[in-house]
């Protein structure tokens, strides 16, 4: 009886195996290969340049009334690539996938070249280290045009390189199909995605069907720009699978037309690729790129995991490598956005003679420019003339108008790589050592790169840090800090604290300029050194450029200001000043409210060392 049933069962189940091949080819017989007009398409020259990066420049409000600081929209993106998830990166809003690129030159040079390119297009870098690679178009974004890269080009990139693209794609129309609009693609890569049906429609292989609801505003004009999938309602999230979404997937937005303007049209439809992360903010969310679009309800979508434009491509999607571990600490650093940021060696700057805080008189200096005396892990005290000194090289973001908006002064994170892009020390390397105000940016090189070093030099920082967190303390701001200088710090672990090494504890109430503000990223404050029985008491005359200093009764987590029995960490960034209310400045680090850091005295507890720069002696 039971061997029966075994061979009754069998039979069932070749049947159904039988009967779905059957199926499949007959679905698959009722598709038939699109004729487009290629051949009639033109294709022009364009010119672009590689985009800085564009953070925001002060804490976003999210959809549920929190403060956020958002990154990853433009620039060159080291690790976010076609086939990397959209959500779980660090501080990430809207993070665009692989390099933002932008037209070059006029208004009707940058016009063209963000209207008239298209997915598939190749791209090829004129200028710089990378001179004459070649990429390709994967998608655009608002005013970007997103290109991708292959790991080792973009080692060589650099913000501002020229870009050339035979641009072709537009007016692109399928056979048969003349209400049916095709955008910004190009004519072999969309035959390679979408098939026509004995039905009279248009196929095409998606990983998400995405409801009008979810659907935000677009962006632009229909030629460029992008559609949102909204993601400031967590439920939606799940519901429809969105955490799912790679970089590069194809998507179906359904009810939503793309044609001579972008709209809700029921019955439309609106087929496109994920070209950016999701958003806390809201009506915003998981950018899309158009390809196709009607309002006639011809194009119908085939759910398929794998339908990305990668594969369609051509582009080699590889499986993230876990960084290995070298610290006991635990970190999210494996999430962390890594763009490039750029600056130039700043000039000096004189402004005669100036009052002390006793009302004597000093021709000041030691801000900007290359120091050939100081450096760091120097002494803060004790240089002639000096005010405000700055140790090793100045520079100096020039993306934005004011300096303090630059990419460079919010991204960059003390210890990461700064490279020398031009002039005799080109290809040079040191590291990014912190941040004086709303206007300089410091970075280390060594004594014989610093000689070879001049005015408007071109420096490039890897920017990676903004969003680490430290597992268990995620309560704990970590700010302006590589994930590699956090793990160099020797930092424990005790109880429900985390132990800090320092060189010195000052309190709160001699903290000066700086204090205040709703930013912590992109500004240092001073411990005030006009009062010599202050400065004698605390001996601050010790400090050392470089120095880790804990600012008792401060918490200065999204702004720099008092709470009795919180802990913030600095690093000491500038010298001594005569300036009432000024002195040795310090980025905030590390902050927390009570309870949560203790800190030890330790007489090297300075960058310097941290970052092998000098040995203990």
């Amino acid at each position: 009886m039971r061997k029966d049933l075994l061979i009754k069962l069998g039979i069932l189940l070749c049947m159904a195996f039988l009967f779905a091949n059957l199926n499949y080819a007959a679905n698959q017989a009722d598709l038939q290969p699109i004729k487009t007009n290629k051949d009639k398409l033109l294709t022009l020259a364009v010119q672009g340049q590689v985009a800085p990066a564009e953070p925001a420049s002060s804490y976003a409000t999210t959809w549920d009334g929190k403060a956020k600081m958002t990154i990853g929209i433009g620039g060159i993106n080291y690790n976010l690539k076609i086939g990397d998830k959209v959500f779980g990166w660090a501080s990430g809003d809207r993070a665009t996938v692989g390099v933002a690129t932008e037209g070059a030159g006029s208004d009707r040079a940058r016009s063209s070249y963000l209207n008239f390119t298209s997915i598939g297009n190749e791209v090829k870098i004129l200028s710089g280290d990378a001179k004459g690679e070649k990429g390709i178009i994967i998608g655009k974004f608002r005013s970007f045009v997103l290109v991708h890269f292959d790991d080792d080009v973009l080692e060589l990139l650099a913000i501002g390189n020229k870009l050339h693209v035979k641009a072709s794609g537009i007016g692109l129309k399928i056979d048969g199909f003349d209400d049916v609009f095709a955008h910004g693609i190009v004519p072999d890569v969309l035959e390679k995605i979408v098939m026509k049906t004995t039905d009279g429609k248009l196929e095409a292989p998606v990983v998400k069907e995405i409801p009008a609801d979810l659907v935000s505003r677009g962006s632009g004009g229909s030629l460029s720009g992008h559609w949102h999938i909204q993601t400031s309602y967590p439920p939606d999230i799940q519901k429809y699978g969105l955490d799912e979404l790679r970089f590069g997937d194809l998507v179906l937005l359904k009810d939503i037309q793309t044609d001579y303007g972008k709209g809700y049209y029921q019955g439309g439809a609106t087929l496109g690729v994920v070209c950016s992360g999701p958003s806390d903010i809201s009506g915003y969310g998981i950018g899309v790129t158009q390809i196709l679009s009607t309002r006639f309800g011809k194009i119908k979508g085939r759910i398929d995991p794998s339908a990305n434009i990668g594969k369609y491509l051509g582009i080699t999607m590889k499986k993230p490598v876990p960084a290995p571990k070298t610290s006991a600490l635990k970190t999210n650093k494996d999430k962390l956005i890594t763009t490039a940021v750029q600056a130039v060696v700043q000039p000096a700057g004189s402004s005669g003679y100036r009052a002390t805080y006793d009302g004597q008189t000093s021709a000041r200096l030691g801000t900007a420019s290359i120091n050939y005396t100081v450096s760091l892990g120097d002494s803060t005290y004790g240089w002639a003339n000096a005010d405000h000194v700055e140790p090793d090289v100045t520079i100096q973001g020039r993306d934005q108008e004011r300096a303090g908006a630059c990419a460079i002064a919010i991204l960059a994170c003390i210890g990461n790589e700064a490279k020398v892009l031009s002039g005799e020390a080109k290809g040079a390397k040191g590291y990014y050592i912190g941040r004086h105000a709303g206007s300089d940016d410091l970075a280390w090189f060594p004594k014989d790169v610093k000689e070879k070093l001049t005015i408007d030099d071109e420096i490039q920082v890897k920017a990676r840090g903004v969003g680490l967190q430290i597992e268990s303390f995620e309560d704990v701001k970590v700010n302006k800090l590589s994930p590699e200088l956090l793990e160099n710090m020797g930092l424990k672990i005790e109880g429900n604290q985390l132990v800090v090494p320092v060189v010195m504890e000052v309190p709160g109430r001699i903290m000066g300029s700086g204090i205040g503000g709703q930013f912590v990223e992109n500004v240092d404050y001073d411990i005030q050194t006009t009062d010599p029985q202050t400065v004698e008491e605390f001996g601050l005359k010790k400090l050392r450029l470089g120095d880790f200093v804990a600012i008792r009764d401060h918490y200065d987590y999204y702004g720099r200001g008092r709470y009795e029995g919180a802990v913030t960490i600095g690093v000491c960034i500038h010298g001594f000043s005569e300036s009432t209310g000024h002195g040795p400045g310090l980025n905030p680090v590390l902050s927390a409210l009570p309870g949560r850091i203790k800190t030890v005295i330790d007489p090297y507890a300075n960058t310097v060392y941290y970052l092998g720069i000098r040995s203990r002696q």
